[in-house]
């Protein structure tokens, strides 16, 4: 049976996703691009932002888990996929028989990958992750030159790439991201003095692309809330023309009109009085809509900016539509659509992905991670569907809708 898409729908504009794709490779001519695709693609749906980017050129993609790599593989993506961090033995050597790109980021676990590899009578493909200053997963190392000699000297293992992470790149001093990179180009030159090079050295996140667009050594880098039309932070150089790529909307399901002072939602923390208008939209803390947007959020309907009355539940929203009509009159009715996310206050008044995150005081990755699968993604090319992601069926391409 064909289950109706839910009105409560973020729309990926796969046009704006193209366009922020080429922008940021034309900060980086000549360099492999390496789409970080973990969180479902920060939220906009892995396998669909996937096939978009393979056909736009893309060499690799990078991902966190073993399930978002089983996810593109499963899906019909041919481009190897880079885990970007070490791995429990079961979730290695399950990743590893399937044709991940392993991360190494310790003589230990390289031994660990090399016996397995050679028990299994493979050869496996890995890239070496260096702590330059992040202190996280990276090798660290009083000695990443013998470290790294050591993990060359081991069997069974195709030693591909080089890479690290910037820790402050989306912050406005560069003193530290100046630091990891010679960190990085020190080491990667003496182990080339060694005999040692490898098919592939990145390190460039999004803020590191806008800012710091050094290209020695690197060949490569990973974009990722940049790719989404973000920015990393209002710290880092804006003026590159992004275009958001995610749109929460949704439809008004009910109007009550009060004739007596009542009170809405949880905890009665918003009153109305007589002859108030009140909206009822079906989107909660359930779908990722933060329920800190209670009493204080806005929503964008036909331009104008609509405040949310009371407390964000599990499963929907109440709007005060009390003072609201067009300029010719009109008032909002039930079935028109309202923008969650990703609007333009200007424009057609619905709040921007980062005017949420702001007022969460977190930031605009957090905010598109968070619209979970209960939300449908409507994949759109030139205003049109082309393909659809939702919990029950999974991503389907318009040759199958």
């Amino acid at each position: 049976m064909q289950v109706p898409l839910r009105p409560t729908r973020a729309l990926i504009n796969l046009d704006a996703l193209r366009s922020n794709y080429r922008l940021l490779s034309a900060q980086m001519p000549g360099a492999v691009v390496i789409p970080a695709l973990k969180a479902n693609a920060y939220g906009h749906g892995a396998l669909a932002i996937a096939q978009e980017c393979q056909e736009l050129g893309a060499t690799m993609f990078a991902v966190a888990t073993v399930e978002e790599f089983f996810i593109l593989r499963d899906g019909g993506i041919s481009l190897p996929v880079l885990i970007l961090q070490e791995l429990f033995a079961e979730e290695a050597e399950a990743a590893a028989l399937a044709g991940a790109v392993l991360t190494i980021a310790s003589l230990k676990y390289a031994k660990q990958l090399s016996e397995f590899a050679s028990r299994q009578k493979i050869t496996l493909t890995t890239q070496i992750n260096l702590d330059t200053g992040m202190g996280r997963m990276g090798l660290h190392s009083a000695n990443p030159l013998e470290a790294i000699r050591a993990i060359f000297a081991l069997g069974s293992l195709n030693i591909e790439g080089l890479f690290s992470h910037f820790s402050t790149s989306d912050e406005a001093g560069k003193t530290f991201v100046q630091t990891q990179m010679a960190s990085f180009r020190t080491l990667s030159r003496a182990l080339a003095e060694k005999g040692i090079s490898f098919r592939y050295q990145h390190m460039a996140n999004s803020g590191a692309i806008l800012d710091t667009p050094d290209r020695d050594p690197f060949n490569g880098f990973r974009p990722g809330i940049a790719l989404y039309g973000l920015f990393p932070s209002t710290e880092v150089n804006r003026t590159l023309p992004l275009a958001p790529v995610m749109k929460v909307v949704s439809r008004i399901v009910k109007i009550n009109e009060y004739d007596r002072p009542w009170t809405v939602g949880y905890g009665r923390t918003y009153a109305v009085n007589p002859g108030s208008r009140i909206a009822i939209v079906p989107i909660g803390y359930g779908d990722g809509y933060p329920r800190g947007l209670s009493n204080r959020g806005k929503v964008g309907w036909k331009g104008q900016s609509l405040p949310v009355a009371g407390r964000v539940s599990m499963d929907m929203i109440a709007i005060d539509l009390t003072r609201t009509r067009t300029p010719d009159g009109q008032k909002p009715q039930v079935g028109d659509e309202v923008i969650l996310l990703g609007g333009s206050p200007k424009i057609d008044g619905g709040p921007t992905t980062e005017d949420i995150a702001n007022l969460q005081e977190t930031i605009a990755y957090e905010i598109t991670c968070g619209i979970n699968a209960r939300v449908p993604r409507i994949y759109l090319r030139e205003g049109r569907m082309v393909g659809v992601e939702t919990l029950r069926e999974g991503y389907r391409s318009w040759g199958s809708i």
